[in-house]
């Protein structure tokens, strides 16, 4: 699955990261978050209560965990309420897939940044 840029009149079809800046489109020269916005716009939806959560697709959920954790070292609180609601919803196996394919480990995630060992 793709990231679509949602910058108006760009035509990139995939977010592809920059050598430099990870979260810079090489393509389009576009934030991550301009691809990102294509996977949030979704149809309206029934409202849900407090302890329900939406069925989530690996691919989807990869493609966004992709574009907030790669390249990255840690994890703003609010962007991981989002991950922990959606990862929540997959296995353990598929959970694992996704943090090791993006260089982190589950304690790393638990813990909200990677932890960098001296040397």
């Amino acid at each position: 699955m793709s990231q679509i840029c949602t910058q108006v009149n760009c035509t990139c079809q995939c977010f592809r990261p920059a050598k430099t800046n990870l979260r810079i489109c090489d393509h389009c020269r576009h934030g991550w978050v301009a691809h990102a916005l294509d996977k949030l716009f979704q149809p309206a939806q029934p409202l849900l209560s407090a302890t329900q959560v939406e069925v989530a697709h690996p691919g989807v959920v990869f493609d966004l965990a992709s574009l907030i954790l790669y390249g990255a070292t840690a994890l703003p609180i609010r962007l991981k309420i989002l991950l922990d609601r959606l990862l929540s919803v997959l296995t353990r196996d598929q959970v694992l897939y996704i943090l090791n394919s993006l260089g982190w480990t589950l304690q790393d995630y638990c813990r909200g940044y990677i932890l960098q060992v001296g040397g």
